[in-house]
């Protein structure tokens, strides 16, 4: 086995936003293999298998159905490269990276990209 460690941020609790996001890490033991994990006795068991497997089919079917959804009632999914969704990503990174607000935020890219 070996350690692997995991770090993020939680910006939004129990429906609610948090004035400031909440750093968070820890870490677990991963097997390495197969045959580890069957010597420590630790293999799913088939019902677990299937239960992991039609999850997985489910989350597939319903992501195709939002999307034909979606599309018949004629929103498509924005351009990533397009002008507008790029300076909401900006807008978006600058208030979580400083802490500003949506509006001083907006003032601040939109002197940067001369708007």
């Amino acid at each position: 086995m070996k350690t692997e460690t995991f770090k993020g941020e939680v910006a939004n609790a129990y429906g609610e936003a948090l004035a400031k996001p909440i750093s968070f890490s820890g870490s677990f033991e991963a097997y390495e293999s197969y045959e580890e994990m069957q010597g420590k006795n630790d293999v799913p068991s088939n019902d677990d298998v299937l239960t992991f497997r039609n999850n997985q089919l489910k989350a597939n079917a319903r992501s195709k159905a939002t999307n034909a959804a979606l599309e018949a009632a004629g929103i498509s999914k924005p351009d990533p490269n397009s002008p507008e969704v790029l300076r909401k990503g900006m807008i978006t990174n600058l208030m979580k990276r400083k802490g500003y607000d949506e509006a001083t935020a907006t003032q601040i890219i939109d002197g940067l990209l001369g708007a």
